[in-house]
C-alpha cells in the first residue's frame, strides 16, 4: 500500500521551505527526480575484474550516475578522500580486507554513505548480520538481478536525499522558531500554515492497519495544536511478523511534527526486513542522535507480533509502559520494560529497554499510550495518573479495544479542567481476536 504526502507551501517566514512531493512504499521511498542537478556518485569496490567491468557497464548504460570502481578496498579507501560518494556497493569475499570490514571503515569515517553489500548465497546469514553491525542499507546476492539492483541503489540514494532534506529542515526550522516577535506579527498566516502542516501530519499516520487474521488494530490520535509530536505505525516484517510503534518527539508544533516524518522515514524503512523490536530501537537512535537538534528527543515503544501465535515483544526507548488487557481473567497489568530516550546519547552509549516477551491469549489486547493520556491534571492539580487509568481500564474492558479507546478518552475529558493545557494523547491498541 503506498502512502503518499505532499508537502507543499509549508514555510515559516520563508525559512521553511517545500519539500518534494515524497513517496512511501512498501520497497522503500520512491522518487525519480532528483533533489539537486548533480549526478550521484557511486563507487563499486570488487576483486573479480569481470564484475567490476558488468556493474559499472549496466550503471552507465541505464542511469546517469558517475561511476568509480576499484579492485583493492584500501584504494577504493583512499579516494573519499578526494570525491564526493553517495553510495558504495562491496563485495564480500575480498582478499585485502573482506566487504564488512570495508564498509565499517566506511561508516566510522564517512556515516551519511549508503552501504551495500554484494554477496554470495552461502554468505547470507554474514550479510543479514551486517545490517545492524555495519549500518548495512541492503545487501544483493549474486548473481544479482539488473532491475532489482537499479531499484535498490534509488531508493537508497532517495531515502538519503530525504534524510538530508529533513536534517536541513528541522536546522532551519529551529533558527527559524527563535524568532518569535517577528513570528508574531504574521500570526495569521502562521496559523494558516500549520493547518496545512497538520493536513501533511494525518496523511503520515496510517489510514488503515494491515489485515492480518486474528488481529485487530486500533488507534486514537488527539494533537495538543493544529499539529503534534506523537506518532504511530504498524508495519509488516519478515516472516509474517509485525511491528507496532507508538513515539513522543519533545515539545509541540512545526518542530515535533517535522521530526514525526523523520521517525516515519526510519520506521517505514524496516518494511519487509528481519530485525526485532531492540534492533528497530537502536537504529533509529543511530539517525536522530546526529539529526535532531540538542534539547529534542523521542520517547519510544517498539512491539514485535506474530499473528499466528499471539506472542508480542516489547522493548522501549523511554516510552511508558504499555497495558495488557487479560479479558477472560479481568486484569489489567503494565509491561514493565525501561530503555533510554531516542537521541539522546550516541550508539555506543544507547541501551533499549530489555525485552519482554507477552503471550495474547483470545481476547487479549495490549494498551499502548503517550503521557499526553496519564498527565492531564484536574482543578486540584491532580494527575489522571497510571493507577486510575489502569482502573478505568478494567472498569470497561469488556469493551473492543475502538470503543474502550474512546471511553478512556471521554472519561479524562470529564476529569481534566477546561483550561487544561493538552499535550498530544495518543493511544494504540493490539487486540488478539482468535
Amino acid at each position: 500500500k503506498k502512502v503518499k504526502t505532499v508537502f507543499s507551501n509549508l514555510k515559516a517566514e520563508g525559512i521553511l521551505q517545500a519539500l518534494s512531493a515524497v513517496e512511501y512504499t512498501d520497497m522503500g521511498i520512491g522518487h525519480d527526480k532528483p533533489l539537486s542537478d548533480k549526478p550521484a556518485s557511486i563507487v563499486i569496490v570488487d576483486d573479480e575484474d569481470v564484475v567490476l567491468r558488468s556493474l559499472s557497464s549496466l550503471l552507465s548504460l541505464e542511469t546517469d550516475y558517475e561511476i568509480h570502481t576499484f579492485v583493492s578496498p584500501f584504494a577504493a579507501l583512499d579516494v573519499f578522500k578526494d570525491i564526493h560518494v553517495d553510495l558504495v556497493i562491496s563485495d564480500f569475499l575480498m582478499p585485502e580486507m573482506n566487504g564488512l570490514e570495508l564498509l565499517a571503515a566506511i561508516k566510522r569515517r564517512y556515516p551519511d554513505v549508503v552501504r551495500v553489500l554484494l554477496t554470495g548465497y552461502a554468505d547470507r546469514e554474514n550479510a543479514i548480520r551486517a545490517i545492524n553491525e555495519v549500518g548495512l542499507f541492503q545487501y544483493l546476492e549474486k548473481p544479482w538481478d539488473n532491475d532489482q539492483l537499479i531499484l535498490l541503489i534509488k531508493n537508497g540514494l532517495n531515502q538519503r536525499r530525504l534524510e538530508r532534506t529533513l536534517i536541513d529542515k528541522v536546522g532551519e526550522l529551529d533558527r527559524a522558531l527563535r524568532e518569535t516577535d517577528r513570528l508574531a506579527q504574521q500570526q495569521e498566516q502562521f496559523r494558516e500554515e500549520m493547518m496545512l502542516a497538520r493536513r501533511i501530519q494525518e496523511n503520515l499516520l496510517p489510514e488503515c492497519f494491515p489485515d492480518v487474521a486474528g488481529l485487530n488494530f486500533s488507534a486514537k490520535y488527539l494533537p495538543a495544536q493544529e499539529v503534534g509530536g506523537d506518532y504511530y505505525d504498524v508495519i509488516p516484517l519478515a516472516d509474517g511478523v509485525l511491528a507496532a510503534i507508538i513515539a513522543d518527539v519533545t515539545g509541540h508544533g512545526i518542530q515535533a511534527a517535522l521530526s514525526t516524518t523523520m521517525l516515519k522515514s526510519l520506521f517505514t524503512d524496516f518494511v519487509n526486513t528481519p530485525v526485532g523490536p531492540e534492533d528497530i530501537l537502536r537504529r533509529m537512535n543511530d539517525v536522530l542522535h546526529r539529526v535532531l537538534p540538542t534539547d529534542v528527543f523521542v520517547a519510544a515503544s517498539v512491539a514485535e507480533i506474530e499473528a499466528r501465535t499471539g506472542i508480542v515483544r516489547v522493548t522501549n526507548g523511554g516510552g511508558l509502559h504499555p497495558f495488557i488487557i487479560r479479558r477472560r481473567e479481568k486484569t489489567v497489568e503494565p509491561v514493565i520494560t525501561n530503555g533510554l530516550l531516542l537521541g539522546v546519547v550516541d550508539s555506543e552509549l544507547f541501551h533499549p529497554g530489555e525485552e519482554v516477551t507477552v503471550d495474547l491469549a483470545p481476547g487479549d489486547s495490549m494498551f499502548f499510550y503517550t503521557d499526553g493520556l496519564s498527565e492531564a491534571e484536574d482543578g486540584n492539580g491532580d494527575q489522571f495518573g497510571e493507577t486510575r487509568l489502569r482502573r478505568k481500564i478494567l472498569e470497561s474492558s469488556n469493551l473492543p479495544s475502538p470503543e474502550l479507546n474512546d471511553f478512556i478518552v471521554e472519561d479524562l475529558r470529564a476529569f481534566a479542567v477546561a483550561d487544561h493545557k493538552w499535550d498530544d494523547i495518543t493511544i494504540l491498541s493490539v487486540e488478539r481476536s482468535s
